[in-house]
């Protein structure tokens, strides 16, 4: 009977392991992934070090939200910070790590790839249907311009490596990156156990920038796909509202669920030659994140581009 019982045992714990690897079962895999993997196979880059501002600057505004952050992409220097290291959700934010690891893969964007029962789930909002393909290249647009949780399920499924092995990756990127605040469980940004830091943010956006693709992506405002075998045309606008203000926006990603509040990162440079880059983490209403961001980027520019009218000083 012992020995009856131990071999179901054995077999049960076969199957749980089993699943875990399997296309389409990403529930299991939250379970045992360690966030804390030691890199071992992403080769190690210098960690960007943000450090304290030398300039003397007007006064900040006051912001509603929980953490935010200011950096001036031509020093490294951070020009304003309200509790800049602390951990929390950053919800669809994570979708840009996710993004890094399939550029720093060279993911065939050509490739088709089908929308499973599996991606569907947790997906609320999506535009996209189960048993419908489409271009990688499409749906990796799809989930940096709108945020499509299905699109990036889909791309880190038929990645070429193994479900847990892809967040496995993404985790190693964010130590490669001196990202130490940053721990994700999913591509999607969808769990609370998606968590950063709005310093880590600013090294995160920064890097993806470097990835045309990327950058192409979160710089579009407006981007129109069929899927190839219904031939159904499909429009997705950006989430991201600054792409319409006065500066040139060099890209950004929103987050939002309910334990992260709304969320915005972005990069922006003005005609002077500043170049800034801002997180705006935990702001009431989606209107405040762009809000926010707006005076963070005016205050700022504001006070590089005296800067540098005084020469420098």
């Amino acid at each position: 009977m012992r020995k009856k019982v131990m071999g179901f045992l054995v077999i049960g714990v076969i199957a749980y392991i089993g699943l875990g690897f399997m296309e389409g079962s990403g529930s299991v895999a939250v379970n045992y992934i360690s966030t804390g993997t030691t890199i071992d196979t992403i080769n190690s880059l210098p960690p960007v070090e943000l450090v304290k501002t030398d300039m003397h600057l007007t006064s900040a505004p006051g912001l509603r939200c929980v953490s935010a952050i200011t950096v001036d992409n031509n020093t490294n220097q951070v020009l304003y910070e309200k509790r800049s290291e602390v951990r929390r959700p950053i919800a669809s934010i994570t979708k840009l790590l996710a993004a890094v690891v399939l550029a720093e893969m060279d993911f065939d964007l050509n490739q088709k790839v089908m929308i499973s029962r599996w991606d569907s789930r947790a997906s609320a909002g999506s535009r996209l249907k189960i048993g419908e393909k489409f271009f990688a290249k499409d749906l990796f647009y799809a989930a940096l311009i709108a945020s499509d949780n299905q699109a990036i399920k889909a791309l880190a499924r038929t990645s070429g490596v193994a479900y847990p092995e892809f967040i496995r990756r993404m985790n190693q990127t964010a130590r490669k990156l001196g990202m130490d605040s940053t721990s994700v469980i999913d591509p999607s940004g969808i769990f609370n156990h998606n968590i950063s830091s709005a310093r880590d943010c600013v090294k995160l956006l920064n890097y993806a920038l470097k990835f045309p693709i990327i950058k192409s992506a979160l710089s579009t405002r407006l981007y129109e796909f069929r899927s190839l075998n219904h031939k159904r045309l499909i429009r997705v606008g950006n989430t991201n509202r600054m792409l319409k203000s006065k500066w040139n926006v060099c890209g950004g990603k929103t987050g939002y669920i309910s334990a992260s509040g709304y969320c915005l990162v972005n990069r922006m440079q003005d005609d002077h030659g500043a170049d800034i880059t801002t997180v705006v983490l935990g702001a009431p209403s989606n209107s405040y994140r762009f809000s926010e961001t707006g005076k963070l980027a005016r205050w700022a520019f504001e006070n590089l581009d005296k800067k540098l009218a005084d020469g420098g000083e």
